[in-house]
């Protein structure tokens, strides 16, 4: 039963999860040795742990966990086999693990170990099982909102040369801000900025359709607009190509949505129109020869311009990339087993595909499959800890096992989102759903490996997932003959569509690795 120490360990527990969406993006230490990644998981580690206390003290006060409102059956518990797949998987790897302490508590450079898996996963838990009022959601998309706005301006300050601090790094050409590289930077504020376009939306609705608060109304919604132009600066500044394909998909996820909600053919037409449009556009202006080489001397353009180039491999960040992959997929497969130094064989080399070396162990494990050309490009004493692909990532420290969890998390992300829009409304439209996403992803990786080699695998299979997705969304706003999608409240279907469309511009950021 709900009493004065339940609602307080309650307030505990949402102010960790808000405070972790606060102190993660802004704080950074200039007096530590490593000044960004390893001091920000350090405040998520202790956020989690805090959540953890008050959620065990609001158990112990409410006399144990309620089933009232739980489902009958588990298995139907939105995201809950992924989430504990991925958690199980973790644990099987860090204990198999080439460097067991590394995995577990993470690596010096990043400190991003299944420690900090796992505190995620606590806070993720803490917000799925105690987020249940609209003013809970109101404040977490708020706090987002209002962060990101600083962030965003600490890089334009970089862009013009405002910034107080000297760092050793260039922070000019491509702002860093509080991240501390500019990736990071662009990463975090594309999915900022889907919650900051939904609060645009929400502000506009009210000024056409109140005619009360006129005055407030229009403030917020200035406002609002003030922080997403802020935020699409600072994304323009880091000239980070991954990021701005996220953001990319992002927006066209975010209008198509926004327009079946509220039944706006012309919308979606216009939409896939664009989305059609700028999809050209990127083809034409990566053409050595085409009608656009001008535009891409220009300063902005210049790195999209040569995005098709390094995708496949052909020159600057994209080959080192390359190379990289490379090395990830001689470590996956069949192989001598790897040496400790006192020349001790790895007893777990057999099911390596199936694990993976340990999450964080790539950089231990790396070495005997660092391709020679790899040096003339890079620094010879530096030595991947990350392949700049979530997918071989996910391969490299999970290993198959664990890729499957991962992308049944982001394809259960994707199916629950739309679900709740009312746009997976029976199994046949489920099943489509199912076969675009997935088949999508496999003709793409087969078509992809077939076509340039295993290297390719990373990027092809998301890549393909990512594109059955827009086909499922496209083949429903457009043909004619569907049903109509449920009517949320508008302010439900606004933050649903908001954060669905932050994890798209996630997925398309940490899948493809375009500096």
């Amino acid at each position: 039963m709900t009493n004065r120490l339940s609602r307080y360990a309650d307030g505990v527990l949402e102010a960790s999860w808000l405070l972790a969406l606060i102190v993660s993006p802004l704080f950074f230490n200039i007096y530590s040795s490593r000044v960004f990644e390893p001091d920000k998981i350090a405040l998520v580690r202790s956020l989690a742990l805090v959540a953890v206390a008050a959620w065990l003290i609001k158990l112990l006060a409410e006399g144990g966990p309620r089933f009232e409102n739980v489902r009958p059956h588990w298995r139907s518990i939105p995201l809950l086999i992924p989430v504990a797949a991925l958690a199980v998987v973790y644990v099987i790897s860090t204990a198999l693990s080439i460097a067991p302490n590394i995995s577990l508590w993470g690596s010096y450079q990043r400190l991003q170990g299944t420690f900090s898996t796992f505190a995620y996963i606590i806070l993720f838990a803490a917000v799925a099982g105690n987020l249940r009022r609209r003013d809970q959601v109101e404040r977490l998309i708020t706090v987002v909102v209002i962060t990101s706005l600083p962030v965003s301006l600490y890089g334009i300050l970089q862009r013009y040369k405002l910034d107080p601090l000297p760092w050793g790094g260039d922070t000019v050409e491509r702002v860093t801000g509080h991240m501390g590289n500019a990736i990071f930077l662009s990463a975090y504020l594309i999915m900022a900025a889907m919650l900051v376009l939904g609060r645009v939306v929400q502000a506009f609705r009210a000024v056409m359709t109140s005619a009360e608060h006129l005055t407030l109304h229009t403030t917020r919604a200035a406002i609002y607009v003030f922080i997403l132009a802020v935020n699409l600066v600072a994304i323009w500044f880091t000239q980070s190509r991954g990021p701005q394909l996220g953001l990319l998909a992002g927006l066209f996820f975010f209008f198509i949505l926004l327009a079946l909600h509220y039944r706006v053919r012309w919308l979606v037409l216009a939409t896939v129109g664009v989305g059609v449009a700028m999809g050209a556009f990127l083809v034409v202006l990566n053409l050595p020869t085409g009608p656009l080489s001008g535009l891409a001397q220009t300063r902005g353009l210049n790195r999209l311009a040569t995005m098709f180039d390094e995708v496949q491999g052909n020159t600057g960040t994209g080959r080192v990339r390359v190379l990289i992959w490379t090395g990830v997929v001689d470590m996956m497969t069949p192989h001598e087993p790897l040496e400790t130094p006192d020349g001790q064989a790895d007893v777990w080399n057999a099911i390596r595909p199936l694990v993976g070396y340990g999450p964080e162990a790539m950089l231990v494990a790396y070495n005997r499959f660092y391709p020679p050309e790899l040096g003339q490009l890079e620094a010879r004493n530096a030595s991947p800890d990350r392949s700049h692909n979530e997918t071989f990532d996910a391969l490299a420290f999970t290993g198959v096992l664990g890729l499957l969890a991962q992308m049944s998390l982001f394809v259960a992300l994707f199916y629950y989102s739309l679900k709740w829009l009312g746009l997976i409304d029976s199994p046949g439209r489920r099943n489509v759903f199912l076969l675009l996403v997935l088949g999508g992803g496999g003709l793409s990786a087969a078509g992809f490996v077939t076509w340039q080699g295993w290297q390719f695998f990373g990027v092809s299979l998301p890549f393909g997932m990512l594109l059955g997705l827009i086909a499922f969304l496209t083949l429903y706003a457009l043909l004619p003959g569907r049903s109509e999608p449920v009517r949320r409240e508008s302010w439900q279907a606004v933050a649903i569509i908001s954060l669905f469309t932050a994890v798209v511009a996630h997925f398309t950021e940490v899948h493809f690795g375009i500096a």
